[in-house]
């Protein structure tokens, strides 16, 4: 068992029917895939390599993620606005990042969709 629900077998399975039921509600996905936004992923983690989060606790961890500072939600300018990014090391970005936009939707830490 993978995670209690499938067999090894079924589980790839089980996460490609998931990846693509996420792609259908919110097409905006395939935009982590384009030239402009990996260009602005690699500018973004250039001019800062460390972790916005772990630094302002004082803490020296590189980034790994390169987030949106205001959720763009399918807003195409907002995305592609590279002022609106910030590097985040990846449990900050999962972590306390996630909590707070589903705090702001006002969904529980279960919420649907996530990043």
């Amino acid at each position: 068992m993978t995670d209690g629900r499938f067999c090894d077998a079924h589980a790839a399975e089980d996460r490609q029917r998931h990846d693509r039921a996420r792609q259908e509600a919110q097409p905006w996905r395939g935009w982590y895939k384009v030239k402009s936004w990996l260009d602005i992923r690699a500018w973004r983690l250039s001019v800062e390599p460390l972790c916005r989060m772990c630094a302002e606790h004082g803490l020296t961890v590189a980034a790994t993620v390169v987030d949106h500072v205001k959720p763009h939600r399918g807003d195409r300018a907002l995305f592609f606005n590279r002022e609106n990014t910030q590097s985040l090391c990846k449990p900050c970005h999962d972590g306390p990042k996630q909590a707070a936009e589903r705090a702001a939707r006002g969904q529980s830490a279960r919420g649907v969709g996530g990043v």
